[in-house]
């Protein structure tokens, strides 16, 4: 299996799993139609430093000590589980304190740095984007990998992650958006929250 062949399956399947829509979007919708561009960056930014630390770890397999430490697994699913769930009733919460005012852009509270750490821990807190990476290395790595090949498709992934996300951030922050958004913030902020909820009841609830 050539270089080339290996790059473009990852670049392919990749791509797909980073434009279905998960937590990752809709954190970072959320962040730039309700606050900012600067502030949806931030968020991608975060989102991309995990999909580096995922990346690796699914690299140098960390799926095989997930099997020989199940425990670990178990402690990062819950753990991830809850933070989605709390960041879900957190929106819907929001939802239901959003007033007359809602058209009313509102000024980001939080710090670049308080940004860029909510979207690395919104990716990271879903051990089963370890395992998902695992599994697309496992298929499409040559027997012997080099350094050089990992650096590379981790370097690809981040680029995907970070072009598809930046453009989530450029539609979300366009005029027209934020002021439909502004509109009816308290039934999208609402339909998210329940979105996070259901995304973090499934990691959860699900045995595998």
């Amino acid at each position: 299996m050539n270089l080339t062949f290996t790059l473009l399956s990852v670049v392919s399947i990749w791509s797909i799993a980073v434009i279905t829509p998960g937590p990752n979007f809709f954190i970072t919708a959320q962040a730039t139609a309700k606050h900012s561009r600067l502030a949806g960056i931030f968020v991608v930014l975060g989102t991309c430093t995990g999909t580096i630390i995922w990346s690796f770890a699914g690299y140098f397999g960390i799926a095989y000590l997930f099997i020989a430490a199940p425990w670990i697994y178990t402690t990062l699913k819950i753990g991830g589980g809850c933070y989605i769930i709390y960041l879900g009733i957190m929106l819907i919460i929001n939802s239901c304190k959003s007033g007359a005012k809602s058209d009313i852009p509102h000024e980001n509270s939080q710090s670049n740095f308080s940004n860029w750490w909510k979207g690395l821990i919104t990716n990271i807190s879903n051990p089963k984007t370890a395992m998902f990476i695992t599994s697309l290395f496992a298929s499409v790595l040559p027997k012997e990998p080099t350094v050089f090949t990992g650096i590379l498709i981790v370097t690809l992934m981040a680029v995907i992650s970070l072009t598809w996300y930046s453009f989530v951030v450029l539609i979300f922050s366009s005029k027209i958006f934020r002021h439909y958004y502004h509109q009816t913030q308290k039934w999208l902020e609402g339909f998210a929250g329940i979105i996070f909820v259901g995304f973090g009841a499934k990691l959860l609830l699900n045995n595998k």
